[in-house]
């Protein structure tokens, strides 16, 4: 078997392949239908536990000509089709921001926008305070995942990887993507991100903290939103959800000033409100289903990450000297805590902090990307020697075994977001060695010794990407539409739903887990399945191939990186 990014490769890229066999490769061009001189070489990785079996990589970087082109060995075994142009992943990435359209809640998705998945508005926003007569009106937003329920942490983490990518890569979102704002001034990221921050803003109560979640009792079945006729319930406040809030409204006032002055501003009013109510309420306050309640949770056990995320944040906006100080020293505080809970393994940390249980790279690249001065020198050395540790942490974890930073006990639900966050982690590493983050980096040392490690880590994150759009184990693209084997029976109602035989393009799945939590993969696969095979391309599998918005949104940061310039 040879495996091999099935979107493609940038014309000056590096390009590689992999085999679980030994031997001679060739490159073919699939639209002169004859065998070119570029050079394969073949490296031989050794055994690689994720996948149970032998690994060759097959280099063949020169290649630079745009075109078709597949891997072939002298044996027969032969790669499928990837093109090689200087668009391979803008695409992608517009399928990857378009997907969020398709999750909007309470709107409906006409034709010309929606093409055939066009479908009905769903759910009213009036939606009662769980065990209370109040309501509250929470229109917009989007479906969290394969389910119709709408969640303010994993919400404000998925916006806030559309906020800092555009803030940092804003070259890569200067096409449209026809979603009915189009043409209205701002990028259809900020568009579509004003979507769900409307549903965010909306769930705050009057004390500044926020509603955990918007969701049913119970998950509905395999219905069109538009038919779920299920009460939809505000759950309880949270210091997760409230300092994930604060923290992607301080994003937003900032990213929307220019475009629209007085959203900015509300954005800014709700993170401060929220500010003071967590200055108020030093506990976690975290969220368990009530009983009878069989929606997600998303419960954390820790809220430091968090605050020290919003902590930093409300830190760059305009606060008085009194609110600065009290933030600065809890953002101090937080950081010492997270770090004395957090022990490293084998003398590094292997945490990426950006996903929605642990957001601390988030509060990393806050601090980072400050151009104004206000953290101290101090605070910020200390927030690179976190990101460069996690980098050359997950750089290292690809010289042996398969190209990708992951061990066997990262094939967990949604692993596929794992590869994608630690992409998102060597892009941010590199971009802050090369000085193009805030202030820029601070690693001293011999300038080539610099750049080969500025190398080394946007090489480690490739492979990431590669991984996840074919290069992997199960010769899958995890991408629906995107490449000769990409998953087409995603765990998603609407997909199962609408009777369409093709899924929504741009939603990316779960990946494989270990877990088999699940009862069809529990009843198709055995237990001493390798990691990286542990994974069904079936509806059923919600464990595995589920889609979620905060996974598109690690993975869209990611490849806007490959489009920056």
């Amino acid at each position: 078997m040879i495996v091999v990014d099935e979107t493609g490769f940038l014309p000056f890229a590096g390009k590689i392949a992999v085999s679980d066999k030994a031997g001679r490769f060739c490159i073919f061009d699939d639209n002169e239908g004859i065998r070119t001189e570029v050079p394969v070489n073949v490296r031989d990785a050794g055994y690689d536990e994720t996948s149970g079996g032998a690994v060759y990589i097959l280099d063949f970087s020169t290649l630079s000509d745009p075109g078709i082109y597949h891997v072939e060995s002298e044996e027969g075994d032969r790669s499928v089709s990837f093109a090689v142009q200087p668009d391979a992943y803008k695409t992608l990435k517009n399928a990857l921001l378009k997907f969020f359209y398709f999750q909007r809640c309470g709107f409906e998705l006409e034709e010309k926008y929606a093409g055939p998945y066009a479908r009905k508005a769903c759910h009213p926003g009036i939606v009662r305070i769980y065990r209370s007569d109040d309501t509250i009106d929470v229109h917009k937003g989007w479906h969290d995942a394969g389910d119709y329920g709408r969640y303010v942490s994993a919400g404000a983490v998925a916006a806030a990887h559309l906020l800092y990518a555009y803030e940092l890569f804003p070259k890569a979102f200067e096409d449209g993507v026809n979603i009915p704002e189009s043409g209205n001034g701002l990028p259809d990221v900020l568009n579509e991100c004003r979507y769900e921050l409307e549903f965010i803003k909306d769930m705050q109560s009057s004390d500044g903290g926020v509603h955990h979640k918007a969701t049913s009792e119970v998950f509905c079945g395999y219905i069109m939103p538009h038919e779920d006729d299920k009460d939809m319930l505000a759950f309880p406040v949270t210091s997760l959800s409230t300092a994930d809030f604060a923290a992607c409204l301080c994003i937003a006032s900032r990213v929307y000033e220019k475009y629209d002055p007085a959203f900015a501003k509300e954005c800014l009013s709700k993170a401060h409100r929220a500010g003071g109510w967590l200055l108020s309420q030093e506990d976690n306050t975290d969220f368990h289903n009530p009983p009878g309640v069989i929606t997600g949770e998303y419960t954390d056990t820790s809220d430091r990450d968090e605050r020290m995320w919003a902590y930093a944040e409300l830190l760059k906006t305009d606060l008085s000297v009194d609110e600065k100080h009290a933030y600065a020293k809890k953002l101090r505080e937080m950081l010492d805590s997270y770090k004395e809970s957090h022990p490293h393994a084998d003398g590094r940390s292997v945490d990426d902090g950006f996903g929605w249980q642990d957001v601390s790279s988030l509060a990393i690249l806050s601090v980072l990307s400050d151009t104004k001065g206000i953290f101290d020198r101090a605070l910020r050395d200390e927030m690179e020697g976190m990101l460069y540790e996690r980098a050359d942490a997950f750089a290292d974890m690809q010289k042996t075994g398969w190209p990708v930073s992951m061990k066997r006990e990262d094939f967990v639900w949604g692993s596929n977001m794992i590869v994608s966050n630690r992409a998102a982690i060597l892009a941010i590493a590199a971009m802050n060695l090369a000085g193009r983050i805030g202030g820029g980096g601070s690693v001293p040392g011999d300038p080539d010794k610099i750049k080969t490690r500025i190398a080394s880590y946007e090489e480690a994150y490739a492979n990431q990407i590669h991984y996840i759009l074919g290069m992997n184990a199960m010769d899958v693209s995890y991408v629906t539409g995107f490449g000769e084997h990409a998953v087409g029976d995603p765990h998603n109602r609407v997909t199962v739903a609408d009777g369409i035989e093709k899924a929504i393009p741009g939603e990316l799945t779960g990946g494989p887990c270990t877990l088999f939590a699940d009862e069809e993969i529990a009843k198709r696969l055995d237990h001493d399945t390798s990691p990286q095979k542990c994974y069904l391309d079936d509806h059923r599998s919600y464990s595995t191939n589920e889609i979620a918005v905060y996974w598109n949104s690690t993975l869209l940061f990611s490849v806007a990186y490959a489009l920056k310039d």
